[in-house]
């Protein structure tokens, strides 16, 4: 067994386990080495279901796929699955036996690990760090994360859009002139530093927002954790920050999303 795919592929059940299990209809099962978790919420990023066993074959994929449709069918909701590349048998081909099941793949994904991140050094001309305490600067966390990637994340502010969803947890909201331009969130995850939520307003890339961000989240997790080890999963456009900042690849994942929830299907 490939241990870093592994770590990869738990520190993603698990941090989506802690995002999602706020929700008033949250599901979580584990069935024939699938994971299914479920926020309830009618947004596809929250509804995750990962197969987590290695050397998975052809067969294999296209079983769990076809379980995976079937279990999801009557819950109503978006949804992704979610491969690992490095999980899969030799010569397996996901995109092709994925579209016989009624996926599309959306987006990839890079796993990466640091054993620690140096702490922000320098802030940022014009940028105000703060730690989100009321409704407002905890919605702003999925705005900034909407306008980013292009994704309507209106109904999570029902899970993360207050301070009760983040105790224990250690968001950042990065503010210019008082408007949230950037945000970063550390989640303890087994005993992992796990970032997430890692987003710049398209208006203001470039200016080293999210590297600062997520610094100081993952500066305010150590003090009360110590300087654990971090795990992230990148996209591509994320990736070149995070490569920056020391983190290694350990896994490639690919996002998959049902057809019949994707316009013109």
């Amino acid at each position: 067994m490939n241990h870093e795919v592994d770590l990869s592929i738990r520190q993603m059940a698990e941090s989506w386990r802690l995002m999602c299990s706020g929700a008033l209809d949250h599901i979580h099962e584990t069935h024939n080495g699938i994971e299914y978790i479920f926020s309830g919420l009618p947004v596809a990023f929250f509804n995750l279901v990962l197969p987590t066993e290695q050397g998975i074959s052809a067969e294999a994929l296209q079983a769990y796929a076809n379980d995976a449709c079937a279990w999801a069918a009557d819950k109503g909701v978006p949804w992704t699955f979610i491969t690992t590349q490095e999980a899969l048998g030799a010569g397996v081909d996901a995109i092709a036996i994925l579209d016989d099941c009624g996926l599309t793949p959306l987006m990839p994904l890079t796993g990466m690990y640091a054993e620690q991140v140096a702490p922000l050094s320098t802030m940022p001309e014009g940028l105000e760090l703060i730690v989100p305490q009321d409704d407002a600067n905890c919605a702003a966390i999925l705005d900034v994360n909407s306008v980013a990637y292009g994704m309507d994340l209106e109904a999570g502010k029902a899970l993360m859009g207050m301070p009760s969803f983040w105790q224990g947890q250690f968001p950042v909201v990065g503010l210019v002139d008082g408007k949230p331009v950037s945000t970063a969130s550390v989640l303890m995850a087994d005993g992992y530093r796990y970032v997430a939520l890692v987003a710049t307003d398209p208006d203001y890339r470039r200016r080293g927002y999210a590297d600062a961000a997520m610094r100081c989240s993952l500066e305010n997790a150590a003090r009360v954790h110590g300087e654990k080890p971090t795990v992230l999963h990148a996209s591509d456009a994320g990736r070149p920050v995070y490569d920056r900042m020391g983190y290694q690849p350990i896994s490639t994942h690919m996002i998959f999303m049902e057809k019949r929830f994707l316009a013109g299907h």
